[in-house]
């Protein structure tokens, strides 16, 4: 896989949530951990798109929807 050097400027509160994401994903690296998120946040989105639905299943078994602004189904 050929890989492309990207620069960005990003606020501190972005880097903490790259850092608790790469421990979460256990990922190597920020980068790793950013790229791992890209590829979730593009499956999630299309699942929207298809005018599917994210349920989340609470421990106490309840279901909620998860809604995802900006994202528009079919």
């Amino acid at each position: 896989m050929k890989l492309t050097k990207v620069t960005m400027n990003v606020t501190q509160h972005d880097i903490e949530n790259t850092e608790a994401l790469q421990h979460r994903l256990h990922s190597r690296s920020k980068a790793s951990a950013v790229s791992s998120a890209l590829v979730i946040a593009d499956e999630i989105t299309r699942i929207v798109e298809r005018g599917e639905e994210l349920l989340v299943r609470k421990k106490d078994g309840s279901m909620n929807r998860l809604i995802i602004p900006g994202v528009r189904g079919a």
